[in-house]
């Protein structure tokens, strides 16, 4: 006999649409909800490698309107892909999950895009969660994009990596660049980061979906329509700036990758530290970057474990 498997599938009408939802079930009354990257990367495909360390509660993946399996099942347009859009599609996700697990104890977590999205719920809607857990937050694209260029600037002058400085000078005055330059060229100056070890390495990411229980060819496809679908959205994460925003009516928790440079862990610590909230913990994660929870399972989750306990 095969082994059980120990998460279940389905799709679920949220705000009009067929939505995607990935569950990994636990009698714990606690129940985290994954908000993906992107926007429109879904990384439904990567929760299975956290399953050897969760073992403290539910955790539940949904593909965001325009992304994954949800895009998959419905026509979708650019313009049909707005952040209120998406928030009162999370409003109905929330809804769904608890009711579906019987608990009111429900945790956002969100991941990069997803940081914008979790982050802009929770202050609109701050009674629909217990908490708030920040991963590879974004707080001002502007300037997190300017700490990346210079980090890497300096990697690159300090090796003495005269082709790869040339490549970087090519991409004109980034990262001070049109919305529609931004994916062309953001791509080209991560190629670069990935290779000095400071952006994801796209064939790791790709070992790591293949090796997926629910991994299917058509999904690498629908990974990279995402992107081009989401131009909006993209436009919102571009001229997002969240930096005044210091008061959080509920507890807010940062999960940062101490090598993350996509995203700066660094520019991510400095406006923590200015918050204020009814509970609030940094937890730092070694040997990780922008995706922690692929890079360092264990600690990621030991972490989640930490917040959780401490709520």
């Amino acid at each position: 006999m095969g082994k059980a498997k120990d998460f279940t599938e389905e799709y679920v009408r949220i705000n009009g649409i067929d939505q995607y939802f990935l569950h990994y079930p636990s009698p714990q009354k606690e129940v985290v909800i994954f908000l993906h990257g992107g926007p429109g990367s879904s990384t439904a495909l990567f929760a299975y490698s956290l399953k050897p360390h969760w073992d403290f509660c539910s955790f539940v993946y949904y593909d965001q309107r325009g992304a994954g399996r949800t895009l998959k099942k419905n026509k979708t347009k650019a313009e049909d892909l707005t952040l209120d859009i998406l928030i009162e599609d999370l409003k109905q996700t929330i809804s769904y999950v608890k009711e579906k697990y019987q608990t009111d104890r429900v945790i956002l977590l969100g991941q990069s895009w997803g940081s914008v999205l979790g982050t802009q719920y929770v202050l609109k809607y701050p009674n629909d969660t217990i908490c708030y857990i920040g991963n590879g937050q974004v707080l001002d694209t502007s300037l997190e994009m300017q700490a990346s260029y210079d980090k890497l600037k300096e990697v690159l002058e300090n090796k003495g990596a005269a082709r790869c400085i040339k490549k970087l000078d090519a991409l004109g005055d980034y990262p001070k660049v049109d919305i529609e330059n931004y994916t062309d060229r953001l791509i080209r100056f991560i190629k670069l980061q990935s290779k000095h070890g400071h952006a994801i390495n796209p064939y790791d990411i790709l070992r790591t979906v293949l090796k997926s229980p629910i991994f299917k060819l058509s999904d690498i496809y629908y990974l990279a329509k995402g992107i081009k679908v989401n131009t909006m959205l993209g436009e919102t994460l571009m001229e997002y700036n969240i930096q005044e925003t210091i008061e959080y009516p509920v507890p807010v928790y940062y999960v940062l990758g101490r090598d993350d440079w996509q995203v700066p862990s660094t520019v991510g610590a400095e406006y923590f530290e200015k918050i204020n909230a009814p509970q609030k913990r940094l937890y730092w994660i070694e040997n990780a970057g922008h995706l922690t929870d692929i890079d360092n399972p264990a600690d990621f989750c030991k972490a989640i474990k930490g917040i959780i306990m401490e709520l």
